[in-house]
């Protein structure tokens, strides 16, 4: 159950990303629900060990390179799942790189799973 609720935050999360942003999309619905294990399963498991190998870097950042390590994982959920994909993106006339697409997705990904860990 402690997974549970996790993975549809996240697998509704990333479908709206997908639903509302061009540069987000998945192959089919088995691949979402995959990208919504993988993630689920790096922020439940991978991010807490990171967080404290990088302990040292975060306080000298005061915070900032936690931001990195939520887009290293999101990279590597795309490339770990096969068929999900998140391109570059262009915002208000902008191009932004692959790491700066990541960075803005990866921040809407939180927003909507904190939104929806309040509904659910």
């Amino acid at each position: 159950m402690k997974l549970l609720k996790p993975l549809i935050n996240s697998g509704l999360a990333l479908f709206l990303l997908a639903y509302f942003l061009p540069t987000v999309s998945f192959m089919d619905w088995t691949t979402l629900i995959l990208a919504a294990f993988v993630l689920t399963l790096l922020n439940k498991i991978i991010r807490p060990i990171l967080k404290i190998l990088f302990l040292p870097i975060n306080i000298v950042t005061l915070g900032l390179f936690s931001v990195v390590l939520n887009v290293a994982l999101l990279w590597l959920v795309t490339y770990l799942v096969p068929g999900f994909h998140i391109e570059a993106m262009a915002l208000f006339g902008v191009e932004f790189n692959e790491f700066f697409s990541l960075l803005i997705v990866s921040a809407l990904i939180g927003l909507f799973q904190s939104f929806l860990g309040f509904l659910l």
